[in-house]
């Protein structure tokens, strides 16, 4: 088999099938990734709520989380990542957020400052929802690639798209960490906890779905993205065919 030096671009010929079936994959990208927002949203808070009010979840989260960095780290080392070096930083912050764990005493985060204390949560909530994303998904990866063909394109491939899940994880777990320190969940008794988890909820829900909404529908376009520019292959009778004519 031989490639022609002719590129068919896609764009030149408008179809308005292919054009409709596109939009509709990226509005349902928005739509999974708006419910995955969502859902991490009230995993982070969830989370941060067990760690500040509860000994045993506090070590549980941090045994979790020494594992989900672990698997990181080993996943990058026999891997092929476009960026390791930036895997490697955010699974040792889930390293590092996972032994702090292990050091939170009963009710530690209600004696501090609320100068310490909010940019703390806001770095165990970019840990948490890092390894959410991750584990989310590498396991909707694998579920994947055992459903579809091997030619099947997987959720995250590119270094474009490891940066936009990177930049996603950290916007939305400092937001969902700086909300929950700043209207002092932790600090509620448990009478009031949970109205003041109703509460801070209410917030960053709404910030979850947009903001996975949005990154789930970019990482969609950038799957699609290099399908506008494709190489017609050539069999030996088209070539025959072409010698004929001269």
């Amino acid at each position: 088999f031989f490639f022609s030096s002719h590129v068919e671009i896609r764009g030149d010929q408008i179809d308005p099938a292919m054009d409709s079936q596109k939009y509709t994959r990226l509005m349902l990208a928005f739509l999974a990734g708006a419910v995955i927002g969502i859902l991490v949203s009230f995993t982070v808070n969830c989370t941060l709520v067990e760690i500040s009010i509860n000994a045993f979840f506090a070590v549980y989260f941090g045994i979790l989380f020494l594992l989900i960095a672990g698997l990181i780290l080993w996943r990058v080392k026999n891997g092929d990542h476009p960026r390791p070096c930036l895997l490697m930083s955010f699974s040792s912050l889930v390293l590092v957020s996972g032994l702090l764990c292990f050091i939170l005493e009963k009710n530690w985060f209600v004696n501090m400052s609320p100068g310490f204390k909010v940019p703390l949560y806001s770095i165990l909530g970019v840990a948490v929802c890092f390894a959410l994303l991750f584990s989310i998904i590498d396991l909707i990866n694998y579920c994947c690639g055992m459903c579809q063909n091997a030619d099947a394109k997987p959720l995250v491939e590119t270094e474009t798209q490891v940066y936009l899940v990177v930049t996603a994880a950290v916007i939305m777990g400092f937001i969902f960490g700086l909300v929950f320190g700043l209207l002092d969940v932790e600090d509620a008794d448990m009478g009031h906890l949970k109205v003041a988890l109703l509460r801070d909820e209410s917030i960053c829900y709404p910030i979850g779905g947009i903001l996975g909404g949005i990154a789930s529908a970019i990482n969609q376009y950038l799957r699609e993205e290099s399908d506008d520019y494709t190489f017609n292959s050539l069999e030996t009778q088209d070539l025959d065919d072409d010698d004929d004519d001269f």
